[in-house]
C-alpha cells in the first residue's frame, strides 16, 4: 500500500476487484433490461413507417431540404395530398425556371405563372392540381411551398 493511501486512510482493493464489480454491474443491468415487456407496451414500441414527405411526380431541386415541422401530408388508399415546405440556398428566378422545365417532364401542365420578387406557379394534370410558391428569405436563400391536391373534372 502506498504511503499516501495510509495517510488518507483509504482502503486499497486488488486490481481485478474493480473490474469484477464493474462487469457484474453491467451483466445485472443487461438482465434487468432484457426482462419480458408486457404485450401492450410491446405493440407501442413497434416503429411506424415514416412519411416520405415527397410527391413522386413533383421534382425538387437537390439544393432544397424538407422542413418537416411546416409540412403536412394526408394519405389514404385513394388519395395523397398535402403541403410540403422546403428551404435552401437558391434564387427565386432559378427555382421558377427549374419547376417550369421539370414539372412538364412529369406530366404537369403550367396553368399560370406570376413572378416578381417571389413566384407563384400553378400546374395541373388530369384530376390533380399543384401550386408552388417560391419566397425569397435571406442571403440568397428561398422557401418553397408545394401544395398538391385533387381537382374536380369538368
Amino acid at each position: 500500500m502506498s504511503p499516501w493511501l495510509k495517510v488518507m486512510k483509504v482502503r486499497s482493493y486488488p486490481k481485478g476487484c474493480c473490474r469484477f464489480v464493474l462487469a457484474g454491474t453491467m451483466v445485472l443491468a443487461t438482465l434487468i433490461g432484457c426482462a419480458q415487456t408486457p404485450e401492450a407496451e410491446r405493440s407501442e414500441m413497434i416503429p411506424t413507417p415514416a412519411v416520405t414527405y415527397r410527391f413522386e411526380d413533383v421534382p425538387i431541386p437537390r439544393s432544397l431540404a424538407i422542413e418537416k415541422k411546416e409540412s403536412f401530408i394526408y394519405e389514404s388508399e385513394a388519395i395523397k395530398t398535402g403541403i410540403l415546405v422546403y428551404g435552401g440556398k437558391a434564387k427565386v428566378g432559378e427555382l421558377a425556371h427549374f419547376f417550369k422545365e421539370n414539372m412538364a417532364i412529369h406530366g404537369w401542365k403550367l396553368v399560370s405563372n406570376f413572378e416578381r420578387n417571389d413566384a407563384l406557379l400553378t400546374f395541373n394534370k388530369p384530376g390533380w392540381g399543384c401550386v408552388i410558391t417560391i419566397l425569397p428569405t435571406r442571403m440568397e436563400r428561398a422557401k418553397v411551398e408545394v401544395r398538391v391536391g385533387p381537382v374536380e373534372s369538368q
